[in-house]
């Protein structure tokens, strides 16, 4: 083989392997440039009697999304974890979020938003039971082009101060 020929193989192998780089970066930079919509309950605040909830919704993504909506999955986990306090009043209050209607028009990205979720109370007297329920929902929105995104997770009612349940007074 002459020198050309190496030459050629050379410059052959560099363009192969640039494009497969190019290739790699637009396959990461389309997975990473987007939104990136999650959804939390955390406690708002707490006593010896009850604690009080909001659902936090986050976009960590890159850009804003639009048009957010929430689904629950299963209406059997959700009725499951209804205190004796979950009375129709409460229900329309707390479970807003996921009425057909109830639509986050724009989340600007490393925004949050958020609204009351009900409390747990001794006894199961509250909204939720007063044990960790989990209720599995999809996160439906479209990003700033347009691009639909269906996100599943499960929200846990639970004390967010503490991941054990316990804590110092």
């Amino acid at each position: 083989m002459g020198e050309t020929g190496l030459d050629t193989l050379i410059a052959s192998a560099a363009l192969a392997l640039s494009l497969v780089a190019l290739v790699m970066s637009v396959y990461f930079w389309r997975r990473q440039f987007r939104p990136i919509v999650t959804a939390m309950v955390k406690t708002h605040a707490g006593g010896n009697n009850g604690i009080a909830y909001i659902l936090v919704v986050l976009n960590s993504g890159s850009i804003p999304a639009r048009d957010i909506k929430f689904e629950v999955v299963s209406q059997v986990a959700l009725a499951d974890s209804f205190g004796s306090g979950a009375d129709g009043d409460n229900k329309k209050r707390w479970l807003a979020c996921f009425d057909a209607t109830t639509v986050i028009p724009l989340l600007h990205n490393g925004a949050h938003l958020s609204c009351s979720f009900g409390a747990t109370e001794e006894g199961d007297r509250g909204f939720w039971k007063n044990r960790r329920a989990e209720i599995p929902i999809i996160i439906r929105y479209k990003g700033w082009f347009g691009k639909a995104y269906d996100e599943r997770q499960t929200l846990r009612i639970v004390d967010s101060d503490s991941f054990t349940g316990f804590m110092w007074a």
